[in-house]
């Protein structure tokens, strides 16, 4: 691309981004000033207002950063607006509590309420125009796939489906077409997307990228993930990936086991009314046990029981075979498809995070049965467990209920490399939008038990 070309693109995309932070935080200023302000017990004056500004900026950015509001030609339009109705509803939770304790006394959410709706409308439309002026200034890439085996050319129907990002031309097999034989392809286009490819035939595709100004897209293998998250060292004059077993500072682990208690302690409380009325109406529906408790593994392999809301039938698994739920599952109950959809059934977890059998962030624990099927094809899946299982994690965040095991061990690997107090925090406010999006909440074919896609599915690190 040329270069004054891209800088013209992004100095309008970033223009853009900065009238938006710049309308709701002057609007909210201008709500302050001319309002709140005035009522106060103490009011602000001139510098103590510019500081409140710059609190206002710096709260939506955090929201807007955290919830991808502003990732413009990656998510799309659906998906922009709801992190930017997300955004704006976490910002004015906190501006209304900044005014309130300013203020001494607790505020009517009325008038937040109102500027919400205004500025969620604005921000959608904001969304539509930027995500139209992206496409008119990044026509489509023109892309080949090249991939080696089919499991890994499946894995990619999200890159497929993005046609206005991506126009793929080509589909090359790399156990049928030689590395002379893909350069003149890559030659006449914009983009590679490499899967599932041997290693060597990889490398040498990504050094002709970078060397011709080709894009390179990789779907890495856990091997690569593993390795990204080791940490660089230097031997005398050798630079090196060093990598190891987690192994977390002692500070972490009593700061992540104290928010742990604290955060569960709190939801306890808050949610005590909605679990008393799910388990009344768990209850009254079938007359069954309103808890469901099952094994499940967490840091190292341990065993534990997790407690759940019980969502389906007494008798789901009578034939001794553990499965996960599948799409319009007839095991599921009436008042289950309601709590599942509202991730309620999941709530009871609050006191194994509170026991400490989990964390609030980590992998998600999965049962014995279900983990050792998974081993047999993809030894690598026991790696997850070198933390503690959380109630949610990245694979939770960014996976779904039916992604594959290959892809959930990919994504809490990235975790188990990136384990940090502000990633868990990053990570639980991920989860609050996820909470709404039923695509996350997907289940298995009607034929299958566990989440793979093939009985006999070879690791893709295999190859």
């Amino acid at each position: 691309m040329n270069g004054k070309k891209y800088i013209k693109e992004q100095t309008i995309l970033y223009l853009f981004k900065i009238m938006i932070t710049a309308i709701f935080s002057l609007v909210m200023y201008q709500v302050w000033v001319k309002y709140y302000n005035q009522n106060a017990p103490t009011p602000f004056y001139r510098w103590g207002n510019y500081l409140l500004l710059a609190v206002f900026v710096m709260i939506y950015i955090s929201f807007v950063k955290v919830y991808g509001g502003f990732m413009v030609g990656t998510a799309t339009v659906p998906d922009l607006i709801y992190s930017q109705a997300i955004s704006v509803l976490f910002m004015q939770g906190v501006c209304y509590i900044i005014f309130s304790l300013i203020s001494y006394r607790m505020l009517s959410p009325w008038p937040f309420l109102l500027i919400f709706a205004a500025f969620a409308a604005f921000a959608a439309l904001w969304v539509v125009v930027i995500d139209a002026i992206y496409f008119k200034l990044h026509a489509p890439k023109r892309t080949v796939v090249v991939f080696q085996n089919v499991d890994a050319y499946v894995s990619l129907k999200g890159i497929r489906m993005m046609d206005k990002r991506f126009k793929v031309v080509r589909t090359v097999n790399a156990d049928k077409t030689a590395l002379e034989q893909l350069y003149p392809i890559i030659d006449k286009l914009d983009a590679v997307f490499l899967c599932g490819v041997p290693a060597v035939y990889r490398n040498e595709v990504v050094k002709y990228c970078i060397a011709h100004s080709k894009v390179a897209y990789i779907k890495p293998k856990i091997s690569d993930t593993i390795i990204r998250g080791g940490r660089t060292i230097q031997l005398m004059d050798v630079p090196v990936y060093r990598c190891k077993r987690s192994s977390t500072g002692l500070m972490y682990k009593v700061l992540k086991r104290g928010m742990d208690i604290l955060l569960s302690g709190i939801a306890i409380i808050i949610s005590s009314p909605i679990m008393l009325l799910t388990a009344l109406a768990i209850k009254l529906d079938d007359h069954g046990p309103v808890f469901y408790k099952q094994t499940r593994l967490t840091l190292n392999g341990r065993e534990f029981r997790i407690i759940k809301f019980r969502s389906m039938r007494c008798d789901a698994e009578k034939d001794g075979v553990a499965r996960l739920a599948a799409e319009d599952d007839d095991r599921i109950t009436r008042v289950g498809k309601i709590i599942r959809a509202c991730r309620i059934d999941e709530l009871p977890q609050v006191f194994n995070i509170f026991l400490g059998h989990m964390s609030m962030v980590g992998p998600r624990p999965e049962r014995p049965e279900i983990a050792a099927e998974y081993e047999k094809d993809m030894p690598e899946f026991a790696l997850r467990l070198q933390v503690k299982a959380g109630l949610t994690g990245y694979a939770q965040v960014y996976g779904k209920y039916n992604t594959t095991p290959y892809d959930k061990v990919q994504m809490d690997l990235i975790y188990v490399a990136n384990q940090s107090l502000l990633e868990d925090f990053r990570l639980m406010l991920m989860t609050f939008k996820i909470l709404f999006l039923p695509s996350s909440t997907e289940g298995v074919d009607a034929d299958q038990r566990t989440a793979s896609r093939k009985k006999n599915k070879s690791s893709e690190d295999r190859k």
